[in-house]
């Protein structure tokens, strides 16, 4: 039995957090979302624009990380979407965020940034998403 890339993109493990990123569709400004998973193939991501469709393309920005093109996979209009990259994250790139978002989630419970320098994100305050 052959698996598709859509198949394989659901087979991989999901790392479950919450951490900040930006969002941008094809002739828009990126707007801060909130990642909830992520595998090195795709994420699902909230705080996502209304007018976002199945099948647009996007691009994230995860701290230093991107811009990554992704295809929308599935959407709940106006609140989250699944993502599948059109390529995947490199293990050394993935281990790295997996990283700065576990860390991110000891220093505060609302979803940050994913920056290197965790002093200089405490000190400075995050943003938080408004969706």
């Amino acid at each position: 039995m052959s698996h598709s890339k859509d198949n394989q993109y659901r087979l991989l493990e999901r790392h479950e957090f919450a951490a900040q990123c930006r969002l941008r569709t094809t002739g828009s400004l990126a707007r801060i979302s909130i990642v909830r998973n992520l595998t090195s193939d795709g994420c699902a991501v909230e705080c996502i624009p209304a007018n976002l469709q199945r099948g647009d393309t996007i691009y994230l920005q995860f701290g230093s990380v991107g811009p990554v093109e992704g295809r929308v996979m599935w959407l709940r209009k106006g609140m989250e979407a699944g993502i599948r990259f059109e390529q995947g994250l490199h293990p050394a790139v993935f281990d790295r965020l997996l990283y700065l978002a576990h860390r991110n989630m000891v220093l505060s419970n609302d979803p940050m940034e994913l920056k290197d320098d965790a002093v200089a994100l405490r000190k400075s305050g995050h943003r938080m998403a408004a969706c």
